[in-house]
């Protein structure tokens, strides 16, 4: 796609070329640097912004690039299957999170996905729920015929990757409480912690913390996930 704009911040020059091999000639890399410093030099904002997550250095790498490219798509490249991470980068409000076993289609494909506006998860998170319970999770539709309002608000809260003393101190209740209403909200969605619900969310279109992102239909998006298992 000659007409975006892309970006790839990685340390490794060797790692930087391996993906520009993988891209082909679907995309073109504009700007590339070898860390955060360089990156936020770039003499133009690029559409799309590729992250090597090797430093493990989530949230200021992306803390930077959004405070600097407000309206670029970024998505981190991870080189290990790690799903608490990556429910933990959407959080910080990348765009896209992308497993280390991807083909070179599947990889063209899910950035694609990016530019028209989809959330993307590795596969290895939704197996997160999946491989813990065997009953399946209820729909958006199924759990609001039974979440009340306060643990709905609570729930939002989770999603956010508020605490429960944070969520304590916000709604004015004990933390004692709030456990209580946790503990409601995973019995509702058939979960055992909070990793989950996140996953729950995300798979379900319920947006993560508003300020996270500089486009808010983005958060709302359907998460989708295209990793080719090897």
């Amino acid at each position: 796609m000659a007409d975006v704009i892309t970006g790839l911040l990685a340390e490794s020059q060797l790692y930087r070329r391996g993906v520009k091999a993988l891209l082909g000639d679907k995309f073109t890399v504009d700007f590339e640097a070898a860390g955060i410093s360089d990156a936020t030099r770039w003499p133009a904002e690029p559409h799309l912004v590729l992250v090597d997550d090797a430093d493990g250095q989530d949230q200021p790498v992306c803390t930077a690039l959004r405070r600097r490219f407000p309206a670029a798509k970024l998505v981190f490249l991870l080189r290990r299957s790690a799903p608490e991470q990556a429910i933990d980068i959407i959080r910080h409000g990348a765009h896209g999170v992308l497993g280390p076993q991807l083909s070179a289609e599947a990889l063209v494909l899910s950035l694609r996905l990016v530019l028209l506006g989809q959330v993307l998860v590795p596969s290895f998170v939704m197996d997160l729920v999946h491989d813990t319970h065997a009953m399946a999770p209820p729909s958006l539709d199924e759990l609001e015929a039974t979440i009340t309002p306060r643990e709905a608000q609570i729930l939002e809260m989770i999603v956010r990757g508020h605490s429960n003393k944070r969520i304590g101190l916000s709604l004015g209740l004990q933390e004692t409480t709030v456990k209580f209403y946790v503990k409601n909200v995973m019995r509702k969605l058939k979960v055992t912690n909070r990793t989950q619900i996140a996953v729950w969310a995300m798979t379900h279109g319920c947006p993560p913390d508003p300020t996270a992102s500089a486009d808010p239909t983005l958060a709302a998006a359907k998460v989708r996930h295209l990793e080719v298992a090897h």
